[in-house]
């Protein structure tokens, strides 16, 4: 080993230290980039990574105007009103209710990326529903915690895992959303059936709370969340449903030009209330920015000095010598950080940045989409059992549990669901 690799890993270790430690994930991972450019005597990479992610029009189109759409829908109850329409049918099957609420939580994170967002919009409603038919606080938390974290947002096109997995293979979003469609819902499924064993078999209190009426929902505002992805889909290329639009964009309609379309839609029909809805798109916009974007400039910023210190070559030289290993070492890896870090996104996005552009050349587009995938479901799994995961702390806190004891119940699934992932992915692969 040169001591340029252990210098770089003597830093790396001490940046995941830090973020265990709570310091802000983006200054850690600037400073350490910083630090590991001087090193390597060229400072000017980080500031030249910097100002470059800052401006990607590819990364931070998609994702801004799609936390601008889903700031308009929470300006709107939309959101809400998608969670009552989804849990009216299973709130009298007590049985279901475990497997339907992990269900509702994953669909409301496909239209609501924030993990946190989706939870505060979906536990509300569900936790209170869990308790009055008598699951525990803990119980009630782990449901909430894996429908909302377990990466129903890796479905949405504006998601930023998936933005970095087109952009750093230059693949299509709906192939990268398509690689990870079958091993997650696999993983996924495993998870719940878990939790579900679990819950029934001994996690239930003997009396439940008062019994919780839901309300009817607008229909209409109910339908907002997903429009976006049922129109990105139906109006892909292939399927030419509207062969004017088809002609117009023969790559597939970019994401913004969906997300803005939809939030002006959503405006004309509360027009009543246009200045404060287009407010909170642009709100939304900024804060797709600030608390998005800036973790991809950061990573961005910690990969160049990285590859200043030749770290990235010895990574993806591991990864093509790997074989069969390589999908493996992919999802362990950004589920480990996860755990470590709280976030799924730095991971997933550092993973698929450092390591992707480079795979596209040495195995082909195919392995590394499939790479950026498995990368992306370890990292959403890795989060779902932190204790440091911002969704596990605000489903803790509004359960009145303690975050390490989530963890106790959704880590045995989570584990689960990985294995099922992977043996998923190696099954089709072959």
């Amino acid at each position: 080993m040169d001591w340029q690799l252990a210098v770089a890993l003597v830093v790396s270790g001490g940046a995941l230290a830090f973020v265990w430690r709570g310091v802000d994930v983006r200054l850690v991972l600037i400073a350490a980039g910083s630090l590991l450019a001087m090193l390597a005597q060229k400072p000017q990479l980080v500031l030249d990574a910097f100002l470059r992610t800052m401006g990607d029009g590819n990364i931070v189109g998609p994702i801004c105007s799609a936390m601008g759409y889903a700031f308009v829908l929470k300006a709107l109850g939309a959101d809400r009103a998608m969670v009552e329409l989804f849990v009216r049918p299973i709130r009298r099957l007590r049985w279901l209710l475990v497997l339907g609420g992990c269900m509702v939580g994953f669909a409301v994170n496909m239209a609501i990326t924030s993990q946190t967002a989706a939870a505060a919009a979906v536990g509300p409603i569900l936790v209170p529903l869990l308790q009055s038919v008598g699951y525990s606080a803990t119980t009630s938390a782990a449901v909430l915690v894996l429908g909302c974290s377990t990466g129903g947002n890796l479905f949405n096109p504006g998601e930023p895992d998936i933005v970095t997995i087109a952009s750093a293979t230059g693949a299509p979003i709906p192939q990268a959303i398509s690689a990870v469609s079958l091993p997650h819902l696999v993983g996924f499924t495993v998870a719940v059936l878990v939790l579900s064993v679990r819950a029934l078999a001994g996690n239930r209190t003997t009396a439940g709370a008062a019994p919780v009426t839901v309300a009817r929902p607008s229909l209409v505002l109910a339908l907002l969340p997903p429009l976006p992805i049922v129109l990105l889909f139906a109006l892909l290329p292939q399927w030419r449903l509207i062969p004017l639009i088809a002609d117009l964009y023969p790559s597939g309609v970019p994401v913004s030009h969906v997300m803005v379309p939809c939030a002006a839609l959503a405006i004309a029909l509360h027009w009543r209330k246009a200045s404060e809805l287009t407010r909170s798109f642009f709100e939304g916009l900024g804060y797709g920015f600030a608390n998005v974007i800036s973790i991809i400039i950061a990573a961005a910023c910690f990969l160049e000095g990285l590859r200043a210190m030749g770290v990235i070559e010895h990574l993806v030289a591991l990864l093509s010598g790997a074989g069969n290993a390589a999908p493996m070492l992919a999802l362990v890896t950004t589920m480990a950080l996860a755990v470590m870090s709280g976030s799924g996104t730095a991971p997933s996005v550092t993973f698929s940045k450092a390591v992707l552009p480079s795979m596209v050349e040495a195995a082909g587009l195919k392995m590394a989409v499939h790479l950026g995938a498995l990368g992306a479901i370890g990292a959403s799994l890795g989060r779902t059992m932190s204790p440091l995961a911002a969704v596990v702390i605000f489903s803790a806190q509004l359960t009145n549990t303690e975050p390490k004891q989530i963890v106790r119940q959704v880590a045995l699934p989570m584990v689960a669901a990985a294995a099922a992932a992977l043996a998923t992915y190696y099954a089709i692969a072959h």
